[in-house]
């Protein structure tokens, strides 16, 4: 009687739930029941929808969140924001406020050796549950599976738990572990799967339900194979929990089989009314063989058919390449990187991969390989798809378009990838996506069919920094709408990277949340109407890669590798609701030996932190400590920032310059991040930091002067300098032991340590103006004619350096020394159909190849 009642109060009609990764079963992506948020109020003219409140949690977020209204937990009645870890824990929050309800750790997750061997280079130090659990609102259960070490059995595990959603540390069902599965000589192998793509319910019209769990493998034949596992959710409630399970590349009498993982970008299995299954596979082969079929790359129809035997199979597929057609050099096409729509209107379903291609596939005869069967042909969805040697055919070019490799890069995007990951949108007959490095697009349907053009482009573009191919993860979307009406396309993009950055591959990266007014797309343009950059306490950190944002009852969850999920809602207006973002640079002398770094530290009166964007990319040694960092303050090192070795030091890193006077054997700032800089006119031995300022978050002195303080570091010895009482025109408005800077000017100090060479003054400061002010980074995509044509530099013939991927040379002219385009990288062949890059270290075109990634 307990739980009939719990599924009555969970499911009440008119309440708002999300239960599982993307909304619904089928994947659109879209929430229909959102009569809070309009274009209107979120708007940042509004100055109404701003970051609420963060619920801490205890490592990074992987997964999505899911959302419960109306839960009898914690002695009381609460909407319930439900959070698992990489730490292998699972949290369950007030979603109105942010306070903790319940929590559990489900064990020690994979680490050191296990997790190296499986992840060579990872965002992570530990993986434990990677994918997005699934409610059960019938039944008050949340599935999870995690990853993890148990006592008694060697190496990682992975285990199934039915949580109680009103108690987490109490069982539905006891948990099961999740190994010993074979398919023709091919076994599950707990040490190479990954189990990253949601949980998913398959509900059978006469009642039966299961389970469905996927799990990704290796790359290529010969490596682990993919499954998907699907448990009896009866069966489970009542201890019995017999597995049916289909492997995506078995043993055949064609090949070893091995690789096709399902992952998806952590998507989770799309879920037609039938009950039937659909995911999508990887990198892998391809070989039919009945009973035994290898199906990498494929988009693959399961039919789960419950009973005592019950049986997972495949029914159908479509497979738009064969590995061997296009694997050679591991091009990494990798159809897996995307998830699958199984359209809600029609019997069609949409799933596209690395190669930014979409594919329309019909649901009742997918075609295996037989492209004539699809819906529509394949359209290009995520770049702009230009014709190479004379080729004329999408098809003639796919096996070249895009790759995760550097030397095989493709020209689809100005040497940029343009891959598809996480899942698309579908609302309404509209489909949108975006892929790496690029905008969002809107494809329309009309009478059952989808247009090869996109009917309209989104306004801004993810990753737009980031130096070729660059460009991780793209946009990760969600909608949400009031039945047809007030939509908004909600973006967790990657953004505001340098190029000299990692992209998300290789390290966690800064993410913008972006709101899009979705009835703008009938002119062509999909409107940004907010984003969480537009005002400084919006910011929202290192987002998780392939979270899409989780809209519900009036406010935007986002889940983060910042240890928290950040909330987004309607509120008070803020105090600075509009940026004021200005070019500010600091030469500051100190005499350093080899082995030694300078850091700055500071922030505005009273020590609160300003937010700055660095400009300077070029040094890999400093890019080591500068990425993360994203604010000037007091603290050292940032969240997602490196410490120096030793942990001696920290901040903001500087780089040294010297005048081009006293440099003449000197490299260039411009091209090496040390060296000669345009605007130092002191000498050797000043170190810059040259940044864009949010000038709002520095101090008003009523004049028309915004200040900030701060105080150099050099590490590893010795340590911060001494304090100083300034004296500059202007005057400081307030006494203090730091040095005193104003934003938007060049600020000349001389750093108090000991030594300081007779003439120079800690207690002196100049301000000058620089000599251009337009923000810093942009790329040939973004770059505006003030930054290819007015950018200052030193030295006539001798100094290059990369806007993007276009080459420029300092040229003289008669108004002075000012970097000139010589030459476009991606439009110069290197050979095939691949274009060059820009080198960024000597700002000339470059052709990658093994072992040279151009940067």
């Amino acid at each position: 009687m307990t739980a009939f009642v719990l599924a009555c109060s969970l499911s009440a009609p008119g309440q708002v739930n999300v239960r599982e990764r993307s909304y619904n079963p089928n994947r659109t992506g879209a929430t229909t029941a959102e009569s809070v948020l309009t274009p209107a109020n979120v708007k940042s003219i509004a100055n109404q929808f701003h970051k609420q409140f963060v619920m801490k949690v205890d490592g990074k977020i992987e997964g999505s969140p899911l959302f419960a209204s109306n839960v009898q937990i914690a002695s009381g009645t609460h909407n319930v924001l439900y959070v698992a870890t990489m730490h292998n824990t699972v949290f369950a929050f007030d979603a109105d406020n942010g306070a903790l309800l319940s929590a559990r750790w489900l064990g020690t997750p994979i680490t050191g050796p296990d997790l190296s061997h499986l992840k060579p280079t990872t965002v992570h130090t530990e993986w434990g549950i990677l994918s997005t659990p699934m409610i059960d609102l019938t039944t008050g259960t949340l599935y999870v599976v995690r990853w993890g070490y148990e006592n008694n059995i060697s190496g990682p595990t992975f285990r199934l738990f039915g949580l109680d959603m009103t108690n987490l540390n109490s069982d539905k069902f006891p948990s099961v572990l999740i190994d010993g599965f074979n398919a023709g000589g091919s076994g599950f192998n707990r040490y190479q799967q990954l189990q990253r793509a949601g949980l998913a319910l398959a509900a059978k019209p006469g009642g039966a339900q299961a389970l469905v769990i996927a799990f990704g493998g290796g790359e290529g034949a010969g490596a682990s194979p993919g499954w998907v596992v699907a448990y009896d959710t009866t069966k489970l409630a009542q201890g019995n929990a017999t597995a049916n399970v289909w492997c995506t590349n078995p043993q055949n009498n064609f090949g070893g089989g091995g690789g096709g993982g399902v992952w998806m970008a952590n998507a989770a299995p799309a879920i037609d009314s039938n009950g039937d299954i659909y995911v999508v596979t990887g990198n892998g082969p391809y070989n039919p063989q009945w009973g035994l079929d290898q199906l990498g790359e494929s988009i693959v129809h399961l039919i789960w058919t419950p009973g005592d035997p019950g049986s997972l199979t495949a029914s159908d597929w479509f497979t738009p390449f064969l590995d061997a057609d296009r694997d050679e050099g591991h091009k990494d096409q990798d159809l897996a990187s995307g998830g699958v729509i199984a359209l809600p209107d029609e019997s069609g379903l949409i799933a596209g991969g690395k190669d930014g291609v979409y594919y329309h596939v019909s649901r009742t005869n997918m075609g295996k390989r037989d492209f004539t069967q699809l819906v529509d042909p394949p359209f290009v969805a995520s770049f702009d798809y230009q014709p190479t040697n004379g080729h004329t055919a999408l098809f003639d070019d796919l096996n070249q378009v895009t790759s995760t490799d550097p030397f095989t890069i493709g020209p689809a995007s100005s040497g940029r990838t343009a891959h598809i990951h996480g899942t698309g949108v579908y609302f309404n007959n509209l489909l949108f996506v975006q892929g790496e490095n690029n905008a969002v697009r809107v494809f329309s349907k009309i009478g059952g069919h989808f247009g090869v053009q996109p009917v309209a482009r989104g306004s801004s573009t993810a990753s737009w920094g980031t130096a070729s191919p660059g460009g991780m993860p793209g946009g990760i979307l969600s909608l949400s709408a009031n039945g047809t009406a007030n939509a908004i396309l909600w973006a967790n993009e990657a953004f505001g990277n340098l190029p000299g950055d990692p992209d998300a591959n290789l390290h966690s990266t800064s993410n913008i949340l972006r709101a899009y007014d979705v009835s703008t797309v009938a002119t062509g343009t999909l409107q940004s109407i907010w984003d969480s950059e537009a005002d400084p306490n919006d910011r929202l950190g290192e987002s998780t890669k392939f979270a899409p944002p989780l809209v519900a009852n009036g406010r935007v969850y986002q889940a983060s590798y910042d240890g928290q999920v950040v909330v987004y809602g309607l509120g008070a207006p803020s105090a600075a609701p509009v940026r004021d973002i200005r070019r500010t640079v600091v030469f500051i002398y100190g005499q350093t030996i080899f082995g030694q770094d300078m850091f700055l530290r500071g922030g505005t009166k009273g020590g609160s932190p300003i937010r700055i964007q660095h400009r300077n990319w070029l040094n890999p040694h400093t890019n080591t400590y500068r990425f993360g960092d994203a604010n000037l303050d007091w603290d050292g090192v940032e969240l997602g920032q490196t410490p120096p070795a030793g942990r001696f030091g920290g901040g903001s890193p500087a780089e040294w310059t010297t005048s081009f006077a006293q440099g003449q054997n000197q490299p260039y700032l411009s091209t090496t991040g040390f060296g000669i800089a345009d605007e130092n006119t002191f000498g050797a031995n000043y170190w810059m930091l040259d940044v864009d300022m949010d000038c709002e978050q520095a101090f008003d002195d009523g004049k028309g002067n915004k200040w900030f303080e701060l105080k150099a570091l050099i590490a590893p010895r010795p340590g911060v300098e001494a304090d100083v009482a300034q004296t500059s025109t202007p005057n400081p408005p307030y006494q203090s032991p730091n040095h005193m800077g104003l934003c938007g000017m060049i600020n000349v100090f001389v750093a108090n340590f000991a030594g300081v060479p007779p003439g120079l003054d800690p207690n002196s400061a100049t301000f000058l103006p620089p000599s251009y002010t337009y923000r810093w980074p942009v790329d040939d995509r973004n770059a505006s004619d003030d930054v290819l044509k007015n950018t200052p530099c030193v030295s006539p013939g001798a100094e290059y350096r990369c806007v993007g991927n276009i080459s420029q040379k300092c040229q003289s002219l008669n108004s002075g020394n000012f970097f000139r385009t010589v030459q476009n990288c991606s439009l110069t062949s290197a050979g095939g159909n691949f274009g060059q890059m820009c080198r960024i270290s000597s700002g000339q075109c470059c052709i990658p190849n093994p072992g040279d990634t151009c940067q």
